[in-house]
């Protein structure tokens, strides 16, 4: 099997696992069962972490260790060498974080979905849109792993584009559920704060992290950006009616924005007129959310 169809049949088994997955929790839900559809849940979020294991392991893994080290070794010394060279790759911290930062971004969009799946029991076309959009999403998430696996941990300029905006999809799931669950279950600002901030952080250390930008300072910038997101989060909370999808894309564009401008900076690339253009889009977002919101429905 060569590169390409190994990639399209692992993708499209993730892919259909995926949405018929999703599929499965729409209908439980619509029957309100919810302790089967969490129970559901965790079961399909395995499936993609195994699946995500199984990547890692066959791309990574040391191969013809046992028919290398049978012209050394015989008997029980034979087992245990080929043991040792057959699991090496996961006590390799190279690789090994490389597959802890790729498990970020299918868990916050599949966790995500499951939230605003939640919310919505009864909406069928909104649950047909979020899992259709997630479907995707995860589809090129895994496509992107795959070949990133493949090349032994080789990043390239196309992937790292794509898979921005599969981080963009999910700081923007991350933030609509996170107000969603506020305003609908009463967990008030401290769960707000908490998980705007905490998944933003998340999002914001595997943009990092896949860009080679990851170290001390640029964690920090990183916190600094969660900050503001949970801020805007906050503001949300306060000033907003329960149109939680409009309000993560108020959270989302701020999230954009200071993303922009840090990874430009930390690239040594930034300028003023760079600056200028995310604020200018920044603006633009606010003017048309703001100009189209209906304060006065603010349920109180």
């Amino acid at each position: 099997m060569t590169e390409l169809q190994h990639k399209t049949l692992s993708t499209f088994i993730v892919t259909a696992i995926s949405f018929l997955g999703f599929q499965a929790l729409v209908f439980i839900v619509s029957i309100y069962q919810l302790g089967q559809y969490f129970r559901a849940a965790f079961w399909i979020y395995a499936f993609l972490v195994f699946w995500l294991l199984f990547i890692f392991d066959l791309h990574l893994r040391n191969r013809g260790v046992f028919a290398l080290l049978k012209l050394k070794h015989n008997g029980v010394r034979l087992v245990w060498e080929a043991l040792k060279k057959r699991v090496e790759h996961v006590f390799n911290w190279h690789y090994f974080s490389h597959l802890l930062a790729f498990l970020v971004l299918p868990s916050i969009i599949f966790w995500s979905t499951v939230a605003l799946i939640a919310l919505n029991p009864f909406a069928e076309q909104i649950k047909q849109i979020i899992v259709v959009m997630t479907v995707i999403n995860l589809a090129v998430a895994y496509w992107y792993f795959t070949e990133r696996f493949s090349k032994k941990l080789e990043a390239h300029e196309l992937g790292l584009k794509v898979l921005n905006l599969v981080k963009l999809f999910a700081a923007y799931l991350a933030a609509a559920s996170i107000l969603g669950l506020t305003w609908y279950f009463g967990f008030g600002e401290g769960f707000l704060l908490a998980g705007i901030f905490t998944l933003t952080f998340l999002v914001m250390y595997q943009a990092l992290f896949q860009h080679k930008l990851l170290k001390l300072s640029s964690e920090f910038y990183a916190l600094g950006v969660a900050g503001a997101c949970s801020l805007a989060g906050l503001w949300l909370y306060s000033n907003w009616d329960l149109q939680y999808f409009s309000g993560g894309i108020v959270v989302l564009a701020t999230y954009n924005a200071l993303w922009g401008i840090l990874h430009h900076h930390l690239d040594q690339s930034l300028n003023k007129k760079l600056v200028g253009e995310y604020l200018l889009m920044l603006l633009v977002v606010f003017s048309i959310l703001f100009a189209t919101h209906n304060f006065a429905g603010r349920v109180l």
